[in-house]
């Protein structure tokens, strides 16, 4: 299989090649297909609730709806 990239994900590759992680631009790629195919099993609804309850916490921060770590404990 032949695909073009464009230079952003070309030099991205290089950057994790560099990191020595990766025997070859191969293992980069299978793990990147991984990925996809992990993210494309989960259920949009699954992942618009996730981002729901994120929003909640986040809507809780601001309005000074929380518990400091060391206070908690």
């Amino acid at each position: 299989m032949d695909i073009s990239l464009s230079s952003d994900f070309d030099n991205f590759i290089k950057e994790q090649m560099a990191t020595g992680l990766y025997s070859s631009v191969n293992d980069i790629v299978r793990e990147a297909m991984n990925l996809l195919k992990l993210r494309k099993s989960i259920p949009q609804e699954r992942i618009d609730a996730f981002n729901a309850e994120l929003k909640k916490g986040e809507d809780d921060i601001l309005a000074g709806r929380y518990s400091d770590g060391d206070d908690f404990f």
